[in-house]
C-alpha cells in the first residue's frame, strides 16, 4: 500500500537502488547530455547538471530541486541559438499520516521558485522543443503553488488511491519580442486515481486515470488562449517471480479537448477542430539485481500520436507523429550511504507532414542521452 501511496504523490524520476540505507538526508547531482538531428541537417543538444536535496524528519519531508542548462540549436540554413542558465528551483514539502486513521493520508505543498529565464527573445523561443526531443523544454515560469491531498487504502488484494491537486500559476513574462508580457497562465486542476489487484505475492495489475481542468490564461489582464481538458487512462502490471529480477509493463492514452482562443470579439472561441491527436504510449521494462550492490534495467517505450482533427489544407493541419525508445538504467552502490545511476538512451522519431506552426514537410529524427547521477545519503 505504501509503495501506491508514494508513488501517486510524486512524478520526478530519480537513481534509487534498494540497496542504499535509510537516511535522513540525501544529496543527488549529476551530468546529462541529450542530442538529436534530423533528415533536414538541423540538430541540437542540451547539457545538464542537476542539484537535488531530500530531507525526512519523522512523517515530514521536503525535497529541492534545481539544474544548470545549457541548451544549442543548430537549425537548417540559419544562425545557431543558444541558452545557458539556471532553471526554476522546485521545493516539495509533504506530511503523511499512515496506520492511524482508516485511510493513509499524504498532504503536499510544491512551490516553483523563478530563478529561471524568463522573457525569451525570438530566437530563444526555437529552443522551446518537442519534450520528445530533449529532457528540458521549459526554462522558467513566474511563483506556482500546487496544494495536493492524496488518500490510500488497502482491503484484502485491492489497494486503491486518490488524489486532488491545485496548482495555482503566478504571472511572468514570456517573450516581450511577440507581445507575450505579464502573462498570467490558468490555474490547473488534477484529480487522479488508482487501484491495484494482487493476484498473487509475485503478480499485481493496477489502472490509473488522471483528469485535468486549465483556466484561462491571460496576457496584460485580456483573456488570451485556454487549453482544452487533459486525460489520461492507463493499465500497467507488475511480475516479480523471483528475487533478483522482475517486470513492468504499462500501456497509456492521452486525450486532449478542444482548446478556446482569444477571438475578434475579445472573448474565447472554441477551435473548430482539435489541434491535439489522441496519443497512445507503452512501457516495458525489465529489472534485474545482479548483486547485493548492482541493479540494471534495460527498457523499451512506443509512443504513438494520431494526425489532429483538421483537413491536411488547414493552416492548423498536424500529421501523426511516432517515437520509439531504448535504453538501460543501471545502479550500484558503492557504501551504504554513496551510489552512483547510469542511464542511456536512443531514440527514432517519425513526425508527418505539418502546417502548424509553420508548413514543414515529412521529418525524422535520430538521437539519444546519457546521464550520470551521483547519490549521498547521510
Amino acid at each position: 500500500m505504501k509503495k501506491l501511496f508514494v508513488s501517486m504523490c510524486f512524478s520526478v524520476i530519480t537513481f534509487h537502488a534498494v540497496m542504499c540505507a535509510a537516511a535522513d538526508v540525501r544529496m543527488q547531482t549529476g551530468f546529462s547530455f541529450d542530442w538529436w538531428s534530423d533528415n533536414r541537417d538541423s540538430d541540437a543538444r542540451q547539457i545538464s547538471v542537476p542539484f537535488r536535496i531530500d530531507g525526512r524528519a519523522g512523517d515530514f519531508s521536503a525535497t529541492l530541486l534545481t539544474a544548470y542548462t545549457d541548451t544549442r540549436l543548430n537549425p537548417s540554413g540559419r544562425d545557431a541559438v543558444s541558452l545557458g542558465h539556471l532553471l526554476d528551483t522546485k521545493l516539495s514539502l509533504s506530511w503523511q499520516i499512515t496506520e492511524r486513521l482508516p485511510v493513509d493520508i499524504l498532504f503536499g505543498l510544491d512551490f516553483n521558485l523563478p530563478t529561471g529565464k524568463t522573457n525569451l527573445s525570438r530566437d530563444e523561443l526555437d529552443l522551446v522543443m518537442d519534450p520528445d526531443l530533449l529532457s528540458i523544454n521549459t526554462f522558467g515560469e513566474g511563483f506556482n503553488i500546487n496544494p495536493t491531498v492524496t488518500l490510500a487504502r488497502e482491503w484484502g488484494n485491492w489497494v486503491a488511491g486518490l488524489g486532488f491537486g491545485y496548482l495555482w500559476r503566478g504571472e511572468y513574462d514570456y517573450s516581450a519580442d511577440i507581445g507575450v508580457t505579464d502573462y498570467s497562465p490558468g490555474d490547473i486542476v488534477t484529480l487522479s486515481g488508482e487501484v491495484r489487484y494482487h493476484f498473487s505475492q509475485d503478480l499485481h495489475s493496477r489502472f490509473f486515470a488522471r483528469h485535468s481542468w486549465y483556466g484561462k490564461d491571460r496576457v496584460r489582464g485580456a483573456d488570451y488562449h485556454q487549453e482544452g481538458d487533459f486525460t489520461l487512462v492507463g493499465l500497467g502490471a507488475h511480475y516479480a517471480p523471483a528475487e533478483r529480477w522482475s517486470i513492468n509493463a504499462t500501456l497509456r492514452g492521452v486525450f486532449r479537448d478542444r482548446s478556446k482562443s482569444a477571438s475578434a470579439s475579445g472573448g474565447l472561441d472554441a477551435e473548430p477542430h482539435n489541434i491535439h491527436g489522441d496519443e497512445l504510449i507503452a512501457d516495458l521494462a525489465v529489472q534485474r539485481l545482479l548483486d547485493k550492490a548492482t541493479i540494471i534495467e534495460p527498457y523499451f517505450q512506443a509512443r504513438c500520436r494520431s494526425k489532429n482533427d483538421y483537413p491536411e489544407t488547414s493552416a492548423n493541419f498536424i500529421g501523426g507523429r511516432s517515437k520509439y525508445s531504448l535504453g538501460v538504467k543501471a545502479t550500484h552502490a558503492f557504501t551504504p550511504h554513496l551510489e552512483a545511476g547510469l542511464d542511456v538512451r536512443g531514440f527514432l522519431k517519425y513526425d508527418d507532414d505539418a502546417n502548424y506552426p509553420y508548413i514543414q514537410p515529412e521529418r525524422h529524427f535520430t538521437g539519444f542521452s546519457v546521464a550520470l547521477m551521483l547519490t549521498g545519503a547521510f
